[in-house]
């Protein structure tokens, strides 16, 4: 009898417990707004990979920042642990069972025990490499997790850049407008001067001072495209747009535009781009399930030794048998399976030349932008020129002011044109970074994204 309380016992400490985890809403949008990047934790994270904003925040480090932050990372993260813990269910055997059986026999003799008692243990064992197949899928699965989660991780980073890039962009409008509203202000108050001492018809100040008009509502509008940005940056970073204020944003250095070489980004792009790596996953997943349909086709041993006694007899038995067999050869998810290898290889393939012309066409697109730009700079050189050389008249006495706001103004125009050729190069080298697979330019050590940047269960 004393190993009735020992099998208690082992029973006890084999069974799992739960705890209870409950989710508050509330304690997440709190701990969302009071994120900063003043922490001791955060700086202390950057430092550890590099990034030292001291003059300030460039697009490398708030990337840190998102990584830090955003909870994407911690989803992809998740499901990462979730797929290596599939790992072990796969690597599990079937796990024995134990049937008994009591029985009374009330018409048995007198001098014979009534009573019948048996006990059988069922074994199963595997055949036809069901639980290597098993486990190469889970790997698979964990392979295809952790490509997930390096994917997740560029993404994020590459929206930092690009709000970086955007907010650049938003200050250079910006500065364009407050120069085009000076020099248009400048230009009609020397008009309304004339029109009062009445040198000047009211049709031509109206129409001065309608440009007028327009400059200074594009340079509110300007205004407010540059807070839209740096908040949107911010977001992107993970942080609240009041947590961005007051720390000054470094000048985002250009991305570079490559026309040619288009066969050397492709190679790079087949090695950098995270996604390509998802979609050889899901191809492995897609092989190692066909190898699980086969490995079914093959039927299972049960062994099964028990001990009966009964009215005082004792006997041993071993029961063989083969649970599940499949007469169809396990043809119908041998045939799904087959056809799920076909369609994930073609998704590769899909994927593998949708990349290959992705990095074409930013190369295309980089000859377009750079033959603008060209076009754009020759003739901002040129009305560069006949601003300066009608300045210098101006200077001289040989023009009016009537004369030279003319000409200063479509200067101003002609800078306004040189700058947008040069955002839409900006927006093409953007796009051949993002088909390349580039993250942030710095010089930054990029952490393991499976190494989580909080202690568990520590809210960001």
């Amino acid at each position: 009898m004393r190993s009735a309380p020992v099998a208690f016992a082992l029973v006890a400490s084999a069974c799992a417990r739960y705890t209870p985890a409950p989710l508050g809403p509330g304690d997440t949008a709190a701990a969302y707004q009071s994120r900063r990047l003043d922490t001791a934790e955060l700086r202390a994270y950057l430092a550890a990979h590099g990034a030292a904003p001291a003059d300030g925040w460039r697009s490398s480090d708030l990337a840190l920042v998102a990584l830090y932050y955003q909870p994407a990372l911690d989803r992809a993260r998740a499901q990462w642990r979730s797929a290596r813990a599939g790992e072990r269910t796969a690597a599990a055997r079937p796990q024995p069972d134990l049937q008994g059986e009591l029985g009374y026999a009330p018409g048995a003799q007198a001098l014979e025990s009534r009573w019948l008692a048996a006990i059988n243990a069922v074994f199963t064992v595997e055949l036809g490499g069901k639980r290597g197949a098993r486990l190469a899928a889970a790997r698979a699965r964990t392979a295809a997790a952790v490509a997930d989660l390096e994917e997740t991780a560029w993404r994020v980073t590459r929206v930092v850049r690009a709000g970086a890039v955007q907010l650049a962009a938003a200050e250079e409008r910006l500065a364009d407008a407050e120069l085009g509203a000076e020099r248009t202000g400048a230009f009609a108050a020397r008009l309304r001067q004339r029109y009062a001492e009445g040198a000047l018809a009211r049709s031509d100040l109206a129409a001065i001072e309608t440009e007028d008009a327009d400059a200074r509502a594009a340079l509110l509008r300007e205004r407010a495209l540059v807070a839209a940005a740096r908040d949107g940056l911010a977001q992107a970073a993970g942080l609240p747009p009041a947590a961005l204020a007051g720390h000054p944003i470094a000048p985002e250095a250009a991305p570079s535009c490559a026309a040619d070489a288009t066969d050397s980004l492709q190679t790079v792009a087949l090695h950098r781009r995270p996604d390509l790596g998802r979609a050889l996953a899901g191809y492995a997943i897609a092989e190692a399930e066909l190898r699980l349909a086969v490995a079914g086709a093959y039927a299972d041993l049960s062994l099964g030794p028990g001990y009966t006694w009964d009215q005082g007899i004792g006997r041993w038995s071993l029961v063989l048998a083969l649970p599940r067999l499949p007469l169809n050869g396990n043809r119908g998810p041998i045939a799904e399976a087959t056809a799920r290898r076909r369609e994930e290889a073609a998704r590769f393939a899909e994927r593998q030349q949708g990349l290959l012309e992705a990095v074409a066409a930013s190369a295309a697109a980089c000859r377009v932008a750079l033959a603008e730009l060209a076009g754009a700079d020759s003739l901002r050189r040129a009305t560069a020129r006949r601003a300066e050389l009608a300045r210098a008249a101006y200077d001289r006495g040989e023009i009016g002011a009537s004369e030279l706001e003319p000409i200063e103004l479509a200067d101003a125009r002609v800078l306004r044109e040189l700058h947008a050729a040069r955002r839409r190069l900006a927006e093409a080298g953007m796009a051949q970074e993002m088909a390349i697979g580039a993250w942030p330019p710095g010089e930054i050590r990029w952490p393991d994204p499976r190494q989580a940047p909080r202690p568990e269960g520590v809210s960001p």
